[in-house]
Formats: C-alpha cells, sequence, structure tokens
C-alpha cells in the first residue's frame, strides 16, 4: 500500500556541464531580466544545459544570492537526470556560497527583512532538495526546518517534512508534521494522502475484519479525494475507504 512521495521542489533540479565558447564577435550583453526569463524558460523546458549557461553567466556578472539558488538548482537538476553523485555533492556548495551571500544582503537593522527571510528559505528548501538526494535525510530535515522558521508561507517546506517523514517510516513524528503541513496549505492533496495514510497504520479491526479508523484519517483520505479524485493515490485512497468500518 505504501507508494514512495515525490518531494517538492518549487523549482526544478539539475549539474554544471561546460560553458560554450566566447563567440568570436562582440554581441551586445542580455540584460539580467532578459537572462532570468531565458532561465526559467530553459527550466520550464527541462533543459539543463541551456539554464546552466544561463544561470552561470548571472552569477558571473552579478554574483547575489538569488542568482547562485539559480545556479544552484540548475546544477542538482542536471545531477539528478545524469544521477551524478558527485556532481550533487558539490551542488552544496553553491547553495552553501547563497547561504554565505544572503547573509551579507541581510538588511540593515529596522529595514523589513520579510523578502531576505523568504530569499533564504528558498535556499535551504533547495539544499534540502540537494541532501535528500544523497539520502542524507536527517540533514535534509534540517534544513528544511530552517526553510519554515524563515519563510512567511512556509507551505513547501513543511509538506516535504512530512514526505520524508512517511517515505522513510518515521509514524511517530510524521502525523503531527503532515497535521502542520495540512494547517499551512489546505489545498495541497498528497498532504491529505500521506496524513491518511499515517494514521491508517494505527488502525485497530473490529470482529468483522474492518478497520477502525479515526474521524480524522477518514477525513484525510476524503480531502484527498476531493481535492483530486483522479489523483496517482487516488486507488489507494478508495481502497483505505473500503476497508474501513462504517
Amino acid at each position: 500500500m505504501r507508494r514512495t512521495v515525490l518531494i517538492a521542489t518549487g523549482l526544478a533540479l539539475t549539474l554544471l556541464l561546460a560553458r560554450p565558447s566566447a563567440p568570436q564577435t562582440a554581441t551586445p550583453q542580455a540584460t539580467p531580466a532578459e537572462l532570468t526569463a531565458q532561465y526559467n524558460q530553459a527550466i520550464k523546458a527541462q533543459d539543463w544545459p541551456s539554464a546552466l549557461a544561463t544561470a552561470q553567466q548571472l552569477v558571473d556578472r552579478y554574483p547575489t544570492a538569488a542568482n547562485l539558488l539559480m545556479l544552484a538548482n540548475a546544477q542538482l537538476n542536471a545531477a539528478s537526470a545524469q544521477h551524478d553523485t558527485s556532481k550533487m555533492e558539490a551542488t552544496l556548495a553553491i547553495y552553501d556560497s547563497a547561504l554565505a551571500m544572503a547573509q551579507q544582503e541581510k538588511p540593515a537593522e529596522g529595514q523589513s527583512d520579510t523578502a531576505w527571510k523568504d530569499g533564504m528559505a528558498k535556499i535551504y528548501v533547495g539544499k534540502g532538495n540537494a541532501l535528500l538526494k544523497l539520502k542524507r535525510n536527517s540533514e535534509a530535515l534540517d534544513a528544511y526546518n530552517r526553510s519554515a522558521q524563515l519563510s512567511s508561507n512556509p507551505g513547501l517546506a513543511y509538506f516535504n517534512i512530512c514526505a520524508v517523514l512517511y517515505n522513510i517510516g518515521d509514524n511517530e513524528r510524521g502525523p503531527n508534521a503532515c497535521r502542520k503541513a495540512a494547517t499551512t496549505d489546505p489545498t495541497h492533496a498528497d498532504t491529505w494522502f500521506i496524513l491518511g495514510s499515517f494514521l491508517f497504520v494505527d488502525a485497530k479491526s473490529d470482529p468483522q475484519g474492518r478497520f477502525v479508523i479515526s474521524s480524522e484519517c477518514r477525513q484525510a483520505l476524503q480531502k484527498y479525494l476531493d481535492l483530486a479524485p483522479d489523483g496517482p493515490h487516488a486507488a489507494d485512497v478508495k481502497a483505505m475507504l473500503d476497508m474501513a468500518a462504517k
């Protein structure tokens, strides 16, 4: 019944490839906005080499935390596509560089720091994704928790915590993590599937062999079907509900 749940990234993931050789004739440089648009288009198309090349141009010209994050995400995606563990390891250094640069960019005392904290939160999510790819689960959970503490909208980080705990079978910490994720973003169908699955594990059988599930478990499973009636876990959810005592 248990199926692995994909971690939400918020951005696509990648790895470092050789940069294209410089053109022989001078051409006008693209603006940061144009490069960012090219990067986003490449990410959407899952064209990791182009995303890497564009992000590298941005970092070479403007080594900001945001641009370093773009480069790290592109490299992690490329590394994941090629199953290159060494390049995934190298990606962690880029995320750490982004965090270090973000510390330098921290607003002065008295200035609003909401956007800065949200930027830091995105870097921690990316780093968590890289650590997860390397099967360093406890470190990934720590990174996601740091993201949740910083973000003004921590739904992504909380969901990733919920999903990681589900995938490693942590039935002790998992339900509370999923409750927090569901409270933060009640529209994420997979959160309800995982919460319902966690709670179903504790169900006892009645004399007729039906599982006696809690009202919270039933509500979570039904919520998944409400949000994703044809979703990838719909068949499992229906099976659990069919096995449950009325």
